[in-house]
């Protein structure tokens, strides 16, 4: 068996990117404080998605010709007035990820382009029946309810455990919460 200790010259960049601040996590002893000053050379603040409404629609296209190699339609082409109305309304928690993840479900049940609003995942359709009840007037406490778990659902991009733990109820309530409005929903 051969050993070879060579050293060979690299020149790397690294790349990281978080949601969270750093520092905070230094004095809270959950980060290496001399980690930092080793990759924190150059600072990037990109804001999130949700306050970056009009870079949407270009995202959502360069993100939907990646899923659709070989499109050659032009970005106007690829989605509704409908469904850009919805996607540049959603909160984004989970920034270009959780975008590129509605551009690829609405992909697959797009059978031809325009992605119309129908393609996107129902968590949308919710979110416009909630704004929709926030315009109405007085709601009951049902809809209050439901409006309350919709929207924690949302910001958690649809984890039910995370929603559950925010709204301060075990899983197995907000499955029947849930289940009692799909069967409402069916007799009504």
């Amino acid at each position: 068996m051969f050993v070879h200790n060579k050293v060979v010259a690299a020149d790397v960049r690294v790349v990281c990117a978080t949601h969270r601040r750093l520092e905070t996590m230094v004095e809270d002893g959950q980060f290496r404080e001399d980690l930092i000053f080793r990759i924190n050379a150059f600072e990037i603040e990109l804001p999130p998605l949700r306050l970056r409404v009009g870079d949407i629609p270009p995202l959502a296209a360069h993100l939907l010709r990646r899923v659709r190699i070989g499109c050659a339609l032009p970005d106007e082409k690829l989605f509704t007035d409908g469904a850009l109305e919805q996607l540049t309304a959603h909160v984004w928690p989970g920034n270009v990820r959780e975008l590129a993840n509605v551009v690829e479900h609405a992909s697959i049940l797009c059978d031809e382009l325009p992605i119309d609003a129908e393609h996107l995942p129902r968590r949308f359709a919710d979110r416009r029946l909630n704004q929709e009840l926030r315009t109405i007037g007085p709601m009951s406490l049902r809809e209050l309810e439901m409006q309350a778990i919709h929207e924690s659902l949302e910001r958690h991009g649809g984890s039910k455990p995370k929603a559950a733990e925010e709204l301060g109820v075990s899983l197995k309530t907000l499955y029947n919460k849930l289940n009692q409005t799909n069967e409402l929903g069916k007799t009504a």
